[in-house]
C-alpha cells in the first residue's frame, strides 16, 4: 500500500506502508503528516503550509482526534469529505484508475522498486493534467450539490 498526496502541480509526497498493516492515527501523525509537511515546505519555501487545504478520505486514522489536532497545530485545514463518495475523491476518480492501467502486468518485487516506478510515472504526467483534476473535482462537487447530495456518475 502507498500513501500519495498530490497538488495541482504534481505529486507532493508518497510513502510506502507495510502490506497488511492498518494505517493508525499514530502512524498517520508520526510518519505520514510530518513527511507531508516537510515536502510541502520544500515546494513552498516562502509560505510553507500557510493557507494550505488538504482533502483526505474519512477513514478513522484520518479523522481521529490525534490527526485533527496535529493538522490544527501545523496550520493545515482539512476540508470535509463525505464517506463512501468515490465520485468526489480526486484519487478515486482520477489517480487510482490511471495507476491501475500503469501497474497492470507489471511486477514489482519490493515496495522500494514500486516507489521508484511510481515516481518515474508521476514525473511524466503533465502539470496541466494535475491542475485539471481540481477543476473536475469542483465540477463534481457542484453536480453533487445540484443533485441534492445524491450519487451520480
Amino acid at each position: 500500500m502507498y500513501t500519495i498526496f498530490f497538488s495541482s502541480h504534481g505529486i507532493v509526497f508518497q510513502l510506502p506502508c507495510e502490506s497488511g498493516k492498518a494505517v493508525t492515527a499514530t502512524f498517520f501523525t508520526e510518519q505520514v503528516l510530518p513527511n507531508l509537511i516537510k515536502n510541502i515546505e520544500k515546494y513552498r519555501p516562502k509560505t510553507g503550509t500557510r493557507g494550505m487545504k488538504i482533502v483526505i478520505d474519512s477513514t478513522s486514522s484520518h479523522t481521529a482526534k490525534l490527526s485533527k489536532d496535529f493538522l490544527d497545530i501545523e496550520g493545515l485545514e482539512l476540508l470535509p469529505h463525505p464517506p463512501y463518495s468515490p465520485d468526489l475523491a480526486p484519487c478515486d476518480f482520477w489517480l487510482f484508475p490511471k495507476l491501475k492501467i500503469y501497474l497492470q502486468g507489471k511486477d514489482f518485487n519490493t515496495l522500494q522498486v514500486l516507489g521508484t516506478g511510481l515516481y518515474q510515472y508521476f514525473k511524466f504526467i503533465p502539470e496541466g493534467e494535475y491542475r485539471n483534476v481540481f477543476y473536475k473535482w469542483v465540477d463534481r462537487l457542484k453536480l453533487c450539490v445540484s443533485a441534492g447530495g445524491d450519487y451520480f456518475e
